[in-house]
């Protein structure tokens, strides 16, 4: 898929991009994303919460730099050519301008809004989206921004399917290693959807337990070492009326500890 030289014209022209950042256009193509550079942000946000992550050894909790600017699009459109070279359920990427750069369009809806509408294909969906994640890890791969609204669904196709990922303005090895990153993906996920999952702990716990066993093994030591710290995040409120951010670090943090304590059971057998 290429983007003519006419709609590159008339992306280049179009004010919605450049008002909005982000715009969706028909062309030639078929539906395209155009995203627009976003500000450069100043490290010092950064460089603090990083620092605080390696005082607490959580490398998981570094924040990768939102460079912005030139050297952010720059960043997604590498990313995007690796991943999708990789065979990662990413959006092509068509054109790269001086200002914006330009993709496919994979839909307007993503795994965490089904989740928390109950769509009766969620849970599928979902762990269609694990197993994709396990995948791209198997192929040297990871995400930046590994939360389940950034995993888009293509809601028109019987019975919908995960059309892809997005969201790679940052690259996480920056500032950790490829195990770190990959089990970074693995806590994104899991704190964007265990809080709206129809499933008891214990299935929860079993299916955990089985994507790890799937993992290699730097990434399932990683991943451990990560749900040993958060544990004593499950004594947060686990009612909704405390708000979404502390219902879904709460799942989280329990099925971590869960975890954690399961996985000492079968070390010491």
């Amino acid at each position: 898929m290429a983007l003519s030289l006419q709609d590159q014209e008339r992306v280049a022209q179009s004010q919605g991009w450049r008002e909005r950042r982000i715009e969706v256009l028909d062309t030639a193509a078929g539906k395209v994303v155009v995203k627009g550079q976003r500000a450069p942000r100043h490290p010092a946000r950064y460089r603090v919460l990083n620092a605080l992550a390696g005082l607490l050894r959580a490398p998981w909790l570094k924040a990768a730099p939102m460079h912005g600017g030139a050297r952010a699009q720059a960043v997604e459109a590498s990313r995007l050519r690796a991943l999708r070279a990789a065979g990662a359920p990413v959006p092509e990427l068509l054109h790269v301008a001086g200002d914006h750069l330009v993709m496919q369009w994979l839909g307007d809806e993503h795994l965490g809004l089904l989740l928390q509408h109950q769509h009766p294909h969620a849970l599928a969906l979902w762990r269609d989206a694990a197993d994709a994640l396990l995948r791209l890890h198997a192929a040297g791969q990871y995400l930046s921004q590994g939360f389940a609204r950034n995993m888009i669904v293509d809601a028109r196709a019987d019975p919908p399917r995960l059309a892809g990922v997005i969201d790679f303005e940052d690259d996480p090895l920056e500032v950790m290693t490829l195990p770190e990153a990959q089990a970074r993906d693995w806590l994104a996920f899991l704190q964007s959807t265990l809080w709206t999952l129809p499933l008891a702990p214990a299935q929860i716990d079993a299916w955990l337990a089985d994507v790890m066993r799937a993992e290699r093994p730097e990434v399932r030591a990683e991943f451990l070492h990560a749900c040993r710290q958060l544990g004593g995040l499950r004594h947060l409120p686990s009612s909704r009326r405390f708000g979404r951010d502390t219902v879904a670090l709460q799942a989280v943090a329990a099925a971590a500890h869960r975890h954690a304590r399961l996985a000492h059971t079968d070390s010491t057998v």
